[in-house]
């Protein structure tokens, strides 16, 4: 009863906003969640207890994350995609995840984690007109960067992720420990269908999605090492890999996040941390045809302050900068990683 009601609170949480567009849109820098939490690294080195159990609360806000490419297309009145000058279009997004984590220890160091992230992201959508355009021209332009991105609020859930997890002691060092987690992605994020096939035909589309559509493989690592009382180093990498389409002929992308971190305690109660990693993502998939809104390569430095307070309780805010990215291709919509700021809050009554 005492993990339902501290369930039932976390939920209620959950930002209660008025629906604009009932599909979800993510984006490829926001899809793999990896560098949302410091939740693994501040779960100490302790032996999981049959019965205990563990509750996190992740939620982060990126800004001014940036996408969009040139382009040579306009549709006319009659709904025909035709031929106009040079311009391109703009498009920016700010986004919310909410995630809930939740860890029950079935067995002494065996788990199971369940992840339910809920998203918030508003795009703005421009055009820059580079060549010159007469006015039917640009109405003509106008008209297909609405078919393509449009000035909207998206909300839904994206993937949850269920997983069995396993913590070993001692390997390498004597104060280490390793938890190794395998897992499937559950597709309750909204997909979309084939956007390529869309945009050539004039017609209203998303490019980017919430989910796979597909159970996907996910494989974690996180180890920590304490260096000494004061000092302690941690690696970690989270993958997930899409095997099969889905339903409407999109195959997902192979994700992973990889870094490392080195944490201080300062205090008792106060740990500062440095992480640096790397995500990339390779090429998704419509119906066999590489889609150019996927592909995204960065390197992150993020800065995390965990406070432990209470019976159990840790408080991490924490700044995430991006120190280096690129795209896959120039043509598509994969946004670049901006500003992040994360707050990820931790409740273990019995560690």
């Amino acid at each position: 009863m005492c993990l339902f009601r501290y369930l039932l609170v976390v939920i209620a949480l959950f930002p209660l906003i008025p629906d604009k567009k009932l599909h979800a849109q993510a984006c490829p820098a926001c899809s793999n969640p990896a560098l949302q939490s410091s939740e693994k690294l501040d779960a100490g080195l302790d032996t999981l207890r049959k019965g205990t159990w563990r509750l996190t609360l992740n939620m982060t806000n990126g800004f001014d994350y940036q996408g969009g490419h040139p382009n040579w297309k306009g549709l006319s009145e009659e709904g025909v995609v035709i031929d106009v000058p040079l311009h391109e279009h703009i498009v920016s997004l700010d986004f919310w995840r909410t995630e809930l984590a939740v860890e029950y220890n079935l067995a002494t160091n065996w788990s199971v984690w369940l992840r339910v992230p809920y998203d918030i992201k508003d795009q703005t959508a421009t055009v820059r007109f580079v060549e010159f355009a007469t006015p039917e021209e640009q109405a003509a332009i106008l008209r297909n960067r609405d078919i393509h991105h449009r000035t909207e609020t998206y909300i839904g859930f994206s993937d949850f992720r269920l997983f069995a997890a396993r913590r070993i002691h001692h390997l390498l060092f004597p104060s280490s420990r390793l938890d190794l987690a395998w897992g499937v992605s559950l597709p309750v994020g909204a997909t979309e269908e084939d956007p390529l096939v869309a945009g050539g035909n004039g017609e209203e589309h998303l490019h980017i999605q919430f989910g796979t559509g597909t159970f996907d493989p996910l494989f974690e690592l996180h180890y920590t090492l304490a260096l000494s009382r004061y000092l302690s180093f941690a690696l970690f990498s989270m993958n997930r890999l899409s095997l099969y389409e889905n339903a409407k002929g999109y195959r997902g992308p192979l994700e992973t996040t990889s870094g490392a971190a080195i944490g201080i305690d300062a205090t008792a109660w106060l740990t500062p941390r440095i992480t640096v990693a790397n995500f990339s993502q390779s090429w998704a998939y419509w119906n066999g045809v590489r889609d150019p809104n996927s592909g995204l390569v960065s390197w992150n430095a993020t800065l995390h302050l965990t406070f432990r307070l209470k019976n159990g309780l840790t408080l991490t805010p924490a700044y995430r900068y991006p120190i280096r990215q690129r795209t896959l291709s120039d043509e598509g919509d994969t946004f670049q990683y901006g500003p992040t700021v994360l707050l990820n809050v931790s409740y273990a009554p019995f560690r």
